[in-house]
This record gives structure tokens, C-alpha cells and sequence, in this order.
């Protein structure tokens, strides 16, 4: 999942596409079509440790999927 954070954070395309995404099966099978394969699983428990320390401000700014798998790994729109 790094590595296709990593790859989300410098291909602004991707990013619309992970933004876009309706729920976990858009942004695996997003991740699976650019060579990152993880599973919904996976992707809950990554989120779920990282929502668990996150200060209420920062979990008030995710607005879609795209925007929690960012957060989950420290990155931003900025990266």
C-alpha cells in the first residue's frame, strides 16, 4: 500500500481516480490496475491503526476514500 501511495502522491490523475472512488473495492481494484495489489482487508486494517491515533482534526478532513488511504499513510495532495 506505500508503494501505491507513494505512486498516488506523484501522479496527479491517479489522485482524481483515488479521490473518485465510491468505496474500498474502487481504490483496490484502482491499486490492482497500477501494479499495487492489497487486499480490502489489508486496507481496513492499515486505516483502522491509523484513525485509532489520529487527532480529531486531521480525521474531520477526509471527505472520501482516497483522502483516509492518504491519511492512513502520513501522505498528502502535497506529497
Amino acid at each position: 500500500m506505500q508503494a501505491f501511495v507513494s505512486s498516488v502522491s506523484a501522479d496527479g490523475q491517479l489522485r482524481q481516480k483515488l479521490h473518485a472512488a465510491a468505496g474500498l473495492d474502487d481504490v483496490v481494484d484502482l491499486a490492482s490496475s497500477n501494479g499495487h495489489n492489497f487486499s480490502k482487508a489489508t486496507l481496513l486494517k492499515a486505516h483502522a491503526a491509523s484513525v485509532s491515533s489520529a487527532p480529531d482534526h486531521q480525521l474531520e478532513a477526509i471527505n472520501s476514500w482516497g483522502d483516509a488511504l492518504m491519511q492512513a499513510f502520513g501522505a498528502s495532495d502535497k506529497d
